[in-house]
């Protein structure tokens, strides 16, 4: 049987799709966790200087969309149809575009500005797109079924309702209810919500 370990920070993040999918797929997993003032030391540990890292029977894979497919895939929540896959992939890659484009600045006042517009702008221009596409597949998954791009989607609108994303309103989505019954659906699935129960053992 293989091993599989996550390294990643102690916080839900890029690695909680990989996390909740290794699990849902009934893979026992070490999750691997540290601080922030732990990362300097651990970062040049890593093939590429940052974090998710997988490990499968020692060898180390990097970037956390590709992890939560392959994790997404083992746990059949990513669909064999090519053109359901092709909407899951668009969805994902949507989400990555969007937080490759999160702007940072030292200066919180121009800060605070950047984020205004991005919200305003970059956004809602995403936000749009994938309530429609939410829309088309029935108002509750981006897909025909439950997949990995629900759960990158809820994921990453976790963290702006926390507030992780500073000056972005933490209400933001709202406004999109095809995109908060999507989060919701993919809360409630079983093998998504085991993996928070055991959490709280």
């Amino acid at each position: 049987m293989s091993s599989y370990e996550v390294m990643y920070f102690a916080l839900p993040g890029r690695a909680e799709a990989v996390r909740v999918m290794l699990h849902a797929a009934g893979i026992d997993f070490t999750d691997t966790t540290f601080g922030f003032k732990e990362w300097p030391t651990i970062k040049p540990t890593t093939p590429l200087g940052s974090v998710p890292v997988l490990k499968i029977d020692g060898k180390e894979y990097t970037q956390s969309m590709a992890m939560a497919r392959f994790a997404a895939k083992k746990a059949g929540f990513y669909p064999e149809d090519p053109l359901e896959a092709l909407k899951v992939d668009e969805a994902i890659d949507i989400v990555a575009e969007l937080l490759s484009k999160v702007p940072k600045c030292e200066d919180k006042d121009e800060m605070k500005k950047l984020r205004e517009e991005f919200q305003k702008e970059t956004m809602t221009k995403y936000a749009i797109f994938l309530e429609n596409r939410v829309q088309m597949s029935g108002g509750n998954s981006i897909a025909s079924s439950p997949s990995v791009a629900d759960l990158i989607l809820k994921t990453t609108i976790g963290a702006i309702e926390t507030g992780f994303w500073d000056y972005i309103d933490t209400k933001f989505f709202d406004q999109y209810p095809g995109i908060m019954a999507t989060c919701k659906a993919i809360g409630e699935n079983e093998k998504v919500k085991s993996y928070y129960d055991s959490k709280k053992e």
